[in-house]
């Protein structure tokens, strides 16, 4: 019997929407105000080699979670800068919170659907991040009036691990006190989403909205193309 329904984050809740533009712009910026003279193409460079995650090895169980400002030092020591603990700071607040500034909008029919369910079961988000941060996350989900469905957010900067990590599954199931077999995880990537939750002993939804091909080693419980579809797929499972 369904308990608590978890979910992903991008391309699940979220349309997928990207910042690095907005961030180089304002770093470029930020130099200039300093007297800093960088080309535009060494500026992207950088951001380019100090934000783009190394490939994943999703077969090892702890994948850590590379935070911002790990990622800001990286990128000025690429371009030999030494700034401030304060500049550090100011760069990696801005950066984090683009997304405030220009929200993703939310996927077809997520708020009606969290809306209906959240009256029978406990909902859960369980989230990697990239350079937002959770509380910048939770910020946009309270403008978009959809945090109050939720009983635990959880975020990979908040664990410090990447999904699957069992760690990211495992805490959500804690926080929202239920057993996995209870349990049923909605998400769009094989890799992480399904792998990860299916490692727990959790079901499966797998969003297909591209009409990806199943991989053969990653079965998800079910698959659909909208939210909304889960509706119908914890009516069945009463």
């Amino acid at each position: 019997m369904i308990q608590a329904i978890t979910f992903d984050l991008w391309n699940t809740l979220l349309t997928n929407k990207f910042y690095s533009d907005m961030r180089i712009s304002f770093f470029t910026k930020f130099l200039e105000t300093r007297g800093i003279i960088v080309s535009c193409k060494m500026v992207k460079q950088a951001f380019s080699l100090a934000f783009k995650l190394p490939p994943r090895d999703l077969e090892r169980i702890e994948y850590r979670h590379i935070y911002t400002m790990a990622r800001i030092l990286k990128m000025l020591e690429i371009l030999n800068i030494e700034f401030s603990e304060s500049n550090k700071n100011l760069i990696k607040q801005n950066f984090e919170d683009a997304m405030l500034k220009d929200p993703p909008p939310l996927k077809t029919g997520v708020k009606q659907t969290l809306k209906k369910i959240s009256s029978d079961y406990k909902l859960g988000l369980i989230s990697n991040t990239g350079v937002t941060p959770g509380r910048i996350i939770k910020r946009v989900f309270e403008n978009y009036k959809i945090l109050q469905y939720f009983h635990t957010t959880l975020f990979s900067d908040e664990t410090g691990f990447y999904k699957p990590s069992p760690i990211m599954f495992e805490t959500a199931l804690k926080n929202l006190n239920c057993e996995p077999q209870n349990a049923i995880h909605v998400g769009d990537i094989l890799e992480t989403d399904i792998k990860g939750a299916k490692k727990s002993n959790m079901l499966t939804i797998w969003i297909n909205d591209s009409f990806s091909s199943q991989s053969r080693k990653i079965q998800p419980d079910f698959e659909i193309q909208q939210i909304p579809e889960v509706i119908e797929i914890i009516r069945r499972l009463k």
